[in-house]
Formats: C-alpha cells, sequence, structure tokens
C-alpha cells in the first residue's frame, strides 16, 4: 500500500519523487497508520521494491488492503496516480469506498464524475472482477480496468500482429464511444501503454490485432484511443487472416484424426470440394464472428451445408432455421445469430450462389470487408 496517515492524521501518499534517504530518516521520527483500520503500518523503504506500507501484523484490513503487493503493481499504481495529478485533476490513491467496502488503486474524478481506476497485475477469478464492477455500478460510477501489459505483447514491436487472448484478458475489452473495442494495457518499466484494438477473430483465442503504444508522459486525460488501420495495416490484418485460414485449411487434413467422422471434412466431401479448394466467400471476418471457437471457414462452410441440405437459399432463412443450426456448436447462442445473419447478409449483398462452388474461388472479399469495417467505424466519430 501507498498511503498512510500520521500520528497527527495527516495523509501521506508515496510516489516515485520521494528519496530514499529522506524516507530512511522519516520513519526513525514518524508513525504510520492504516488509513482504514487504524493499526500501526511500517514503513519499508529497500533498494529493490519501491517504498510502501505494510502491516505489522495479521489484520482483517487485509480484505480491502491488498498485502504483499508485486513491486510491479506498485511502481505502475504510483505512475498512474503521478499521471493524473500532473493533469492537475483530483485523483485519490487506495480511497475506501465505504458503502461496497472496496479500494480501487485510485479515484480520479473527472468533469464531476468520480471513476475508478484498477491496475490488474494477476489473474484473479473473473467472478471477483464482476463482484468488483456491481458494486461500482451501486455507486453509480464506472470503472476503468487497465491491465499489464502481457509479455508476448510488450516484446513485439509490430504494428499489426497474432496474439492469444486469455478469457481473462478478454474480459477486460471495452468499446469507448463507437470505435473499436480496445483492450488497455500498461507496462510500468517502460513506461508505455499499449493499446490492443481493431481485432479480428482467428479462432479460439487467438485474435488479428492492431497494436498501438504510448508513453505515459504523452497520455491525454481522457484517455486517448487509436486512430483507424492505416492503409498498410488493413493490408496486413488481411494477410494474418488468410494466413490463419490457408494453415488451417491445410492442416485439417493432415492433423485431423476423426477423419470423415470430422463434421467439417464430412461437408466437403458431401459437396465434393478439398478443404484448400475452398471459394474465398467461405472463410470471412463478420461481425460477430469472434462468438464461434471455430476458425470463420469451419462454422460457415458447415452453415452453407445445412442450408443446401434444407434445399433453401440465404434469401429463405430466418432466425429459426439459424437458431437451429447454432445448437451444435458452444457458445453464446445470441451473439453467434449475429455472426450467422452477417454471414448470411454478405451473401446476399453478393448475390453468391452457394450451389455453386466453383464461383468466387478468389477474391479481395477479406480486404474489402476489414476496410468497410474499420474505416465505417472511425467515419461516424
Amino acid at each position: 500500500m501507498l498511503t498512510a496517515r500520521t500520528a497527527v492524521g495527516e495523509l501521506v501518499v508515496l510516489t516515485m519523487n520521494k528519496d530514499l534517504d529522506s524516507l530512511r530518516e522519516w520513519r526513525k521520527n514518524e508513525t504510520f497508520f492504516c488509513p482504514q483500520c487504524n493499526q500501526q503500518l511500517l514503513l519499508k523503504v529497500g533498494d529493490v521494491v519501491i517504498p510502501h506500507f505494510a502491516h505489522y501484523q495479521h489484520t482483517n484490513c487485509r480484505e480491502s488492503f491488498a498485502e504483499g503487493e508485486s513491486p510491479t503493481h506498485l511502481l505502475g499504481k504510483s505512475q498512474l496516480f503521478e499521471l493524473f495529478s500532473r493533469h492537475t485533476l483530483e485523483v485519490k490513491l487506495e480511497p475506501f469506498l465505504k458503502d461496497v467496502r472496496q479500494r480501487p488503486d485510485l479515484l480520479v474524478t473527472w468533469r464531476g464524475t468520480e471513476v475508478p481506476i484498477e491496475f490488474q497485475c494477476s489473474v484473479i477469478p473473473l467472478t471477483d472482477v464482476q463482484q468488483r464492477n456491481a458494486g461500482y455500478s451501486m455507486l453509480n460510477m464506472l470503472p476503468i480496468w487497465i491491465i499489464l501489459t502481457p509479455q508476448t505483447i510488450r516484446s513485439s514491436s509490430a504494428t499489426i500482429l497474432s496474439i492469444r487472448l486469455s478469457q481473462f484478458q478478454q474480459s477486460f475489452i471495452r468499446q469507448f464511444d463507437h470505435r473499436s473495442p480496445i483492450l488497455l494495457t500498461y507496462n510500468p518499466l517502460s513506461k508505455q501503454f499499449h493499446y490492443i484494438s481493431h481485432m479480428v477473430h482467428l479462432k479460439g483465442s487467438t485474435y488479428a490485432v492492431q497494436h498501438v503504444t504510448l508513453h505515459v508522459d504523452e497520455q491525454t486525460i481522457p484517455f486517448a484511443t487509436p486512430a483507424a488501420p492505416s492503409v498498410a495495416d488493413i493490408h496486413e490484418l488481411t494477410r494474418h487472416y488468410q494466413f490463419a485460414r490457408r494453415k488451417y485449411l491445410q492442416s485439417v487434413i493432415g492433423y485431423n484424426q476423426r477423419g470423415i467422422h470430422n463434421r467439417f471434412l464430412r461437408a466437403c466431401y458431401e459437396m465434393r470440394i478439398q478443404p484448400i479448394q475452398l471459394p474465398a466467400w467461405i472463410g470471412v471476418p463478420t461481425r460477430g464472428q469472434e462468438a464461434f471457437k471455430q476458425p470463420d471457414c469451419e462454422w460457415q462452410l458447415l452453415l452453407i451445408a445445412a442450408i443446401r441440405e434444407a434445399r433453401k437459399t440465404p434469401y429463405q432463412l430466418d432466425a429459426s432455421f439459424l437458431r437451429m443450426f447454432i445448437k451444435e456448436f458452444d457458445g453464446e447462442p445470441d451473439e453467434q445469430l449475429i455472426a450467422c445473419q452477417s454471414f448470411m447478409d454478405f451473401l446476399r449483398q453478393e448475390r453468391i450462389d452457394i450451389y455453386r462452388l466453383d464461383t468466387f474461388t478468389s477474391g479481395n472479399f477479406v480486404h474489402e470487408i476489414l476496410a468497410g469495417r474499420f474505416l465505417a467505424m472511425h467515419a461516424k466519430n
């Protein structure tokens, strides 16, 4: 913890501009107490971990004040405090919200609204995150969660890259205004924000994303949001998507152990087409695509097979047909329904005959869809 009260009740906030030698001298003549439980605290001043306060012994106060915080968490919390302070905003470090018994890392007042800031460095149960958000909601507060930048992102200088995002990391993806959803991360060691945005689902937990860095000294309040991808970035996102599609289609036979019992391969067999020969209109990024864990080319081919088996066309489908189809998949049905409807809209718009797999075998569908998605999204603002 970075806050304490002195014997006379003065609130003390440890920041990076505190001189270590001065702090060591100060603790010889001053006694510090916990702002919440009023028990005496120890001021720790080392050469590795940044200065911080800790309880002398076990206490129930630990339910609200995290003991044993990592050096990274302490450092990041301190840097974020200094960031908001530089912008002359009212900012409280580790305030206790007694009505919900929660203690955000920071509480920033922006244009009369209190905004909790949580810097999350460790993986915790998603139920804990949901409970904290519910507590803030009771106070009519909308928190901003910033997670520690994953090592795979931290070590990359690429603007466009393919990465895996765990379920925990995905839970912090948020949409600001009408722009692309953003995963906001921070690396205290480099003092850089890493923005992950303009995500294109590839399969499972893998995404092609735009990766932008911003030094803490250049950060604005409210937080800056990434600009639209450049033409070159959209081409690179397309390349990542097409590479993942091609890799899956090449491997589905060689690494499949179920043979013809594999639903995807069986559909290919019944339609007399090799997986690698799928037309370009099967396996395109649609709105809501991440609701399916399978690659787009797999669930879209299976949907085409179901439509053909029912002797229908994309113009004859209703929501009940699509809902029957998605029962075979794990995931959120309502979101999968959006993805299916979006794919049907694409087929109708392009006037594609699903009974002619030899048409539109190549094309720039993926690039056109991504360009339309991201450029239109930013044009609204």
